[in-house]
């Protein structure tokens, strides 16, 4: 944003209500810087012979591309900055940090060498407004089995007494509790997929099985990260020349990078998302990397002390 924004407020603050609502929702469009804590995690996958060719001796072999419109992920929280991100000023800042691996924009459809489709969102979490009331339910069903089993089982003269309780209430809300945790099991799935944490998460959950042991915390992390809102830019690279001649469209390597969206705004993030991605842009990695933002380091000048007078 060029230049300053300047505010006069009234004297009478009984008249600056529509000023200051303005005001805020001003500060509220304003892009928020990425949180230094906040780190980015980058998934990058490459065809070999690809990656062989352009990463052989020496610098990178230099490449034109094109940019194409991917698909906008809406979530499902209202996010006003992320639906206001313009497509061409996502473009220039992956441009920027696209060089540092050699790859350079062109306005010739002739002679590109890449079609560099870009996708980029928020993912969707699986939210269940009764959770909590039907997980109360679901402890009282069981208090209410457990003690009719202790009941069913005194000694009783009573012959009624002694029959097995009915259990139809605590099926239909252990029910409920399944549908629920596949329910959230379907979300972490999908946006591991989308995200990229897929390998990751599938390494982890078979070190689990193979020992026995439940989840690991790596595990643990990973689907708390995939159970939160995260913003994300897919960035998917096709061979150009073999879709010119009419071929099926080959993609020759995959860059997924996302960034939990709390207390962050998709295009106040993105110049430090595309940073962190940008060593990884056409390379594969084996499993994810987690970068994070440059810290910008603070001075302070104390200055010559002034004695300040008592104002007597």
């Amino acid at each position: 944003m060029a230049g300053h924004l300047k505010f006069a407020f009234p004297a009478d603050m009984a008249k600056t209500t529509p000023v200051c609502l303005v005001f805020l929702a001003l500060l509220a469009a304003v892009p928020r810087p990425l949180r230094a804590t906040d780190p980015v995690a980058v998934s990058s996958t490459s065809s070999e012979d690809y990656a062989r060719q352009k990463f052989g001796p020496g610098a990178p072999k230099p490449e034109s591309y094109l940019f194409f419109q991917g698909k906008f992920f809406g979530g499902t929280t209202r996010d006003p900055n992320l639906e206001h991100a313009q497509f061409n000023d996502i473009a220039k800042i992956l441009a920027q940090n696209l060089v540092k691996q050699n790859y350079f924009p062109t306005k010739d459809q002739k002679n590109a060498d890449l079609l560099l489709v870009v996708h980029w969102g928020t993912t969707t979490v699986y939210e269940d407004p009764n959770q909590q009331f039907n997980l109360e339910n679901k402890n009282a069903e069981i208090s209410k089995y457990n003690a009719a089993v202790a009941a069913a089982a005194a000694p009783s003269d009573n012959i009624l007494a002694n029959l097995p309780p009915d259990q139809s209430a605590l099926n239909q809300q252990l029910a409920i509790s399944d549908l629920e945790s596949g329910a959230q099991q379907n979300s972490v799935a999908t946006n591991a997929q989308l995200l990229g944490f897929r390998r990751d998460l599938n390494k982890e959950q078979n070190q689990a099985t193979a020992s026995s042991s439940g989840m690991t915390t790596d595990e643990i992390a990973l689907r708390l990260l995939l159970s939160e809102e995260r913003y994300f830019v897919i960035l998917m690279a096709y061979d150009f020349h073999t879709m010119k001649k009419g071929g099926k469209p080959q993609l020759l390597w995959s860059t997924r990078f996302s960034i939990r969206s709390a207390g962050n705004s998709f295009t106040g993030s993105l110049p430090a998302m595309g940073k962190a991605a940008a060593d990884y842009f056409g390379h594969a990695l084996d499993g994810l990397k987690f970068e994070r933002p440059d810290v910008p380091k603070g001075k302070v000048d104390v200055g010559i002390p002034k004695v300040v007078g008592d104002g007597k």
